[in-house]
């Protein structure tokens, strides 16, 4: 699911937004913070996953929700700030998807860390599903990076 949010209409666009942005440096460094910030995301998902790997059931620790719930939420972001470097503006399922992430965090306390692992999976499916039903029968977007 990440790997399809990521490419999803953005992902091949880039060298042709730098091309077309007005300040090449700028757009540049834009979506090279938007990857690290991604990075930083699929680091912590992975962290995430080991623990709920070793610890499916039991008790969720404050720090493993963090991990669990952040790292799809940095992804989000990163994304989002990758999406911004290429056409100048954010899809609604970013920062939706992200406060979505943080309003489950309270009650993720209560749940075994299996059933946390459940929800960044059913947000970020719900994020690529958006992202395909929208695209369907229309023309890839040229981009169209910030002035």
């Amino acid at each position: 699911m990440l790997w399809r949010i990521y490419i999803h209409r953005a992902g091949g666009l880039l060298a042709e937004a730098i091309a077309a942005a007005p300040d090449a440096v700028r757009a540049t460094t834009s979506s090279l913070h938007g990857h690290l910030v991604m990075v930083a995301g699929i680091v912590a998902i992975a962290v995430g996953d080991e623990l709920v790997i070793a610890h499916p059931f039991g008790h969720t620790q404050p720090a493993w929700i963090a991990v669990i719930l952040g790292g799809p939420a940095l992804c989000l972001t990163g994304r989002g700030m990758f999406e911004y470097a290429v056409f100048g503006r954010v899809s609604r399922s970013r920062p939706l998807g992200v406060l979505l992430l943080a309003a489950i965090s309270p009650a993720a306390i209560f749940l075994p860390p299996l059933v946390v692992a459940i929800a960044p999976a059913l947000v970020l499916a719900g994020i690529a599903v958006s992202d395909a039903s929208r695209a369907r029968g229309r023309p890839p977007e040229p981009p169209s990076p910030p002035r």
